[in-house]
């Protein structure tokens, strides 16, 4: 039996992660006008597998072939994630960024079923298309629908992540967690390097400014190695849809602080298809049979 003040610090602890996260989307926006996306995410990936080595590097000495295989599928889903959030936000606002990456906890329902074969139930149904009418209102204004390149850089990074929380669910019941995301640091690390030096190989000397080295500290070291741990520790102490309920909060403190430090208003309809994914996600979320769920 958890304690009920046990069960309160984790969900405090976990709805502290979630505020950081919702704080990076306009930290990430900002920055990207100081330095390639790339190259922003090998320095963020370099410093967040660090962390992890440095504070996990006993753990880490007998890591098997296996575990390298299956956290390198993790990475490369969170690759996909990550480069779709980063570059995508170069061509849209924040906001929108932070509303159309958290369309991925209703997505997961629909890869569960054709991986894991587990039901889709009528609240993912409904979920899904709440999620994707509030995707239609962020991008129509009242106006024809058009996803710009953005946009849909980012729907790709909802699809990233999507496919990461479900096979996140799948190894890490049978390989260590630590492990697993190490490996899958690392992966995004060598992938973001390999990219940079293809496309940005000269802004891998960036000037070493105040707001950059910023971003890369919070995005690696907060929102990046200690999130994943956190969120990996304290998770069990709650219930699923407490939890789920918790991280389906992201995109609202991400159009805060997207309002808050960059001024960014996105509309009426923004607002009503903000609202939509919103209520889709925790639709989404409350299956009488819900399982526990790692979620970006």
């Amino acid at each position: 039996m958890i304690k009920a003040d046990t069960r309160f610090k984790a969900e405090m602890t976990l709805l502290g992660v979630v505020i950081i996260w919702g704080y990076t989307f306009p930290v990430i926006k900002n920055v990207l006008e100081l330095i390639p996306p790339f190259t922003f995410l090998t320095y963020r990936f370099l410093l967040a597998s660090s962390v992890i080595f440095l504070i996990f590097r006993k753990k880490l000495k007998r890591i098997t072939i296996q575990t390298v295989s299956k956290g390198f599928l993790l990475g490369l889903f969170l690759f996909i994630g990550y480069f779709g959030q980063t570059v995508g936000t170069q061509f849209t606002t924040a906001t929108k960024t932070a509303f159309i990456t958290g369309i991925s906890v209703v997505l997961v329902p629909v890869f569960s079923f054709f991986w894991i074969r587990e039901k889709i139930g009528l609240n993912s149904i409904i979920g899904v298309a709440l999620a994707m009418a509030g995707l239609f209102l962020m991008n129509s204004n009242g106006r024809l629908f058009y996803i710009n390149k953005g946009d849909a850089l980012v729907f790709l990074c909802a699809i990233g992540f999507a496919l990461y929380i479900v096979a996140v669910h799948v190894y890490t019941k049978e390989y260590d967690y630590v492990q697993l995301v190490f490996i899958q640091l690392v992966t995004v690390f060598l992938m973001s390097f390999l990219m940079s030096l293809l496309f940005e190989r000269e802004a891998l000397h960036f000037s070493y400014n105040l707001p950059v080295l910023w971003a890369i500290a919070v995005t690696g070291i907060f929102a990046t190695a200690f999130a994943l741990y956190l969120q990996n520790r304290f998770q069990q102490y709650s219930s699923p849809t407490k939890i789920a309920i918790i991280f389906s909060s992201e995109p609202v403190f991400g159009a805060l602080f997207s309002h808050l430090i960059l001024g960014e208003t996105i509309g009426l309809f923004g607002v009503i298809g903000g609202i939509a994914i919103f209520i889709g996600m925790l639709i989404a979320q409350l299956e009488k049979d819900e399982k526990s769920q790692v979620t970006v």
